[in-house]
């Protein structure tokens, strides 16, 4: 019976053995996936907080390129402005060049027709011919 008793009591040593280590190795299955697992949530967090410090850096790049291009517009609105009125000069300056040469025109005429008017009132005196350039009539 004391044989009887040593065998089952090795017997269930032997398997309770067994269990144990089989549970060990589950143990250290779920320790090492548990440990993945931390592993992997680490390596997110530290690519989401790259991630965000990129993407803050890059917002921060966007602002300042608006901030710019905003200052650009500004300074196409004004450069625009100065050509508008520019224009206006420039529009108002040849039309009163053109008046002025129409006058000029019609007083030269006038001249001549007093001229004309004076040859025939006298006769036996030379004209008095006063020629200017057409450079300084223009002007």
């Amino acid at each position: 019976m004391k044989d009887i008793i040593l065998v089952v009591s090795l017997l269930l040593a032997v398997g309770l053995s067994v269990v144990v280590v089989r549970l060990a190795e589950k143990a250290d299955k779920a320790g090492k996936s548990m440990e993945e697992e931390h592993y992997s949530r680490m390596v997110a967090e530290e690519t989401l907080q790259k991630n965000s410090a990129k993407l803050t850096t890059l917002q921060e790049a966007l602002k300042e390129d608006q901030d710019k291009m905003a200052k650009i517009e500004d300074i196409l609105d004004q450069e625009k402005n100065v050509n508008s009125d520019l224009k206006k000069q420039y529009d108002q300056l040849s039309e009163a060049k053109a008046n002025l040469e129409t006058k000029l025109q019609t007083v030269l005429q006038e001249k001549a027709k007093a001229t004309a008017a004076l040859e025939q009132a006298q006769p036996g005196t030379p004209p008095v011919v006063n020629v200017q350039p057409a450079a300084q009539a223009a002007h």
